[in-house]
């Protein structure tokens, strides 16, 4: 379908009314857990059952230190889906608090085993049966409150699968205190943290080694310093709470309302766990008093694969936190210094503006070029902020992913026994084909896959196993890819290159390219390891015997060869006139040259993977190119 020449212009306004269609809010979920509230001999409870009960699941309850209840804080912060409600218990350790302060966690752990017995045999009438259950069977919701700091394995969250003496799961529990040393007043903020942890699985987004900033005081996953932050946007994203609008390609102006309610994602075609989130924030509203300016927009770039707290600062592919900031002055104190606490020049205000060439970028972290532009920040009264932000076309034919139901195993070179082949396709991240220490196999290790009939293909995925401990490792460095309609005429590699050392998602592009069979080849791991190893491989592209394709989001076409090149290699468009611009991965321009006619001869002197896009009034195709000479 042709699209209407010139720029697509979208207004959208995320304000405090609904977006049907595009949000989840005021679902009011009900969630049922269990608190015990833990003393010692020598440290009383410091709450009433009353008083502690107000704390959890008021409405309206207020105290000094405590602005607003654990039940009101998840309803607000979830956008008003879910209302929990804790059953209360106190329980008495049989010992005092300096001998659990002197056994390890694993030990004092028990404590709270012993004190869900205790419910049990106290109060035979107890409904568990009531509790929510998590999706593993065990309960949502277990909460230790310590009336003090310190003892092992008092405070954190741990998955301790028990069994219960009544036939009741326990797969994750969470404790806390709710006055920490550094409290004169009780402070929900480490109950509501750990409640993240066990209740909707968030990860720390603090550094836990304690050498870099983190998110501080940005998120209640981070902060807890004189205040108990939103949970912030990233979070919204992930479990679909609140207004959340992702724009499609073209011009669009936004206005965002400071309410929290609202915010917009950025994902990468290529892979949807990574994405940016902006929302907006106002310094008055209710847990943002820490919050550097009065007005302003807050960026994150997110990468929900890493599985660390955000230890990794080094910000490369290999090395970067879950959940950033992305600092408009591009200082990266966050990622630089400890301890920092984040200040103003962390906002967009203004007169910022966020794309491929600002410090930070708009580039994903495999340095590919995203193509979002954001800029014409405005605010508009008290309380808003309007922004303008170009989303760029998809590049030609980014289809849908090939099911690997229909694949089977042709051939692998030998693996560990219970790590074949078939592991790296049966959509499983936790089992992987693994060619192990010790092999006496020569390069290149190779994986053969029948797809089951013949595709047109044009992306390749390849995910490394995430294993610490053994087997591990084997993480591919250098590889080449091979289609073809046989396993008997492969011909030359449709794509080569290096993937970085990393257990996340990779993608390859090359031009489409028809075949029923798949050949990985890995020529070489990091740190010249002998394993190989495939937790997943994935494919996009099309059965030509049953659609018809036409580009869906762009009427520009283009097709490289060869691919890989030696240098010189061609570029064909559908349209007969267009600007190719080629840029290296991190997005610096190698070569402009317009095209007057529907091929066009290039040629680069040096190695690497670029990307060639071919702009045209009708959009923007983009390829691959890799240059192995």
């Amino acid at each position: 379908m042709k699209k209407p020449r010139g720029l697509l212009y979208l207004v959208i306004f995320l304000l405090h009314f609904s977006l049907p269609g595009i949000c989840q809010t005021d679902a009011n979920t009900p969630i049922h857990g269990i608190t015990i509230y833990i003393d010692y001999p020598d440290a009383a409870a410091t709450v009433s059952a009353a008083q502690l009960d107000s704390i959890l699941n008021g409405i309206t309850y207020l105290e000094t230190g405590i602005q607003r209840t654990f039940r009101k804080y998840w309803h607000e912060q979830t956008r008003r889906n879910v209302v929990l409600h804790q059953d209360v218990f106190f329980y008495t350790a049989p010992f005092l608090s300096t001998y659990y302060e002197s056994i390890g966690w694993q030990a004092g752990i028990l404590l709270w085993k012993d004190a869900l017995e205790s419910v049990i045999v106290n109060n035979p009438s107890y409904n568990w049966d009531a509790l929510s259950p998590d999706e593993a069977g065990g309960l949502r919701s277990v909460m230790i409150i310590s009336s003090k700091w310190g003892p092992a394995g008092v405070g954190g969250g741990h998955g301790p699968y028990w069994t219960l003496s009544n036939g009741v799961k326990v797969n994750y529990i969470y404790g806390s205190v709710l006055k920490a040393p550094w409290d004169v007043s009780n402070n929900l903020f480490m109950t509501l943290h750990e409640s993240g942890h066990g209740i909707f699985h968030l990860p720390d987004t603090y550094d836990t080694e304690y050498d870099s900033g983190g998110t501080w005081f940005y998120t209640l996953m981070s902060g807890g310093m004189n205040d108990v932050e939103p949970v912030g946007g990233p979070f919204l994203a992930q479990h679909n709470w609140g207004h959340v609008i992702e724009p499609g390609p073209g011009t669009h102006t936004i206005t965002l309302k400071a309410d929290g309610d609202s915010i917009v994602v950025f994902r990468n075609l290529h892979d949807s766990l990574e994405f940016f989130t902006i929302e907006a924030r106002k310094q008055s509203t209710m847990g943002n008093s820490l919050f550097p300016v009065e007005l302003g927009l807050l960026i994150w770039h997110s990468d929900t694969k890493v599985p660390a707290s955000n230890t990794l600062q080094d910000m490369t592919p290999m090395k970067h936190y879950a959940h950033s900031i992305e600092q408009a002055d591009g200082l990266f104190e966050l990622e630089s210094f400890f301890p920092t606490e984040g200040n103003a020049g962390d906002i967009y205000l203004p007169g910022n503006t966020f794309n491929a060439g600002t410090s930070p970028d708009t580039k994903w972290w495999d340095q590919s070029v995203s193509g979002i532009d954001l800029g014409n920040i405005q605010l508009t009264g008290s309380d808003q902020i309007s922004f303008s932000v170009t989303v760029p076309e998809a590049h030609a034919g980014h289809f849908e992913e090939i099911p690997q139901a229909g694949w089977s195993l042709v051939s692998a070179t030998p693996s560990q026994a219970g790590y074949n082949g078939t592991k790296a396709f049966d959509g499983d991240l936790n089992t992987y084909y693994h060619v192990p220490w010790g092999n006496n196999y020569p390069r290149p290790h190779e994986i053969v896959i029948d797809l089951g009939k013949p595709y047109v293909l044009n992306e390749f995925y390849y995910t490394a196993n995430k294993n610490n401990v053994a087997p591990w490792e084997g993480r591919i460095e250098d590889y080449k890819i091979y289609i073809t309609t046989d396993t008997v005429n492969w011909g030359t590699a449709v794509a080569s290159g290096t993937f970085f050392q990393t257990g996340i998602r990779q993608y390859v592009l090359f031009a489409n390219t028809t075949g029923r069979y798949i050949k990985f080849s890995a020529l070489s791991s990091f740190n010249d390891d002998v394993r190989t190893s495939i937790a997943e491989i994935n494919l996009r592209g099309y059965d030509p015997s049953v659609t018809s394709v036409s580009d869906p989001v762009s009427d520009t076409h283009c097709i490289i060869y060869p691919n890989p090149s030696n240098g010189q290699f061609t570029v064909f468009t559908t349209a007969g006139h267009a600007e190719i611009v080629v840029t290296d991965l991190q997005g610096q321009e190698i070569l402009k040259t317009m095209a007057t006619h529907k091929t066009t001869n290039l040629h680069l002197d040096h190695n690497g993977v670029y990307f060639v896009f071919v702009k045209t009034q009708q959009g923007t195709a983009t390829q691959k190119i890799v240059i192995d000479r």
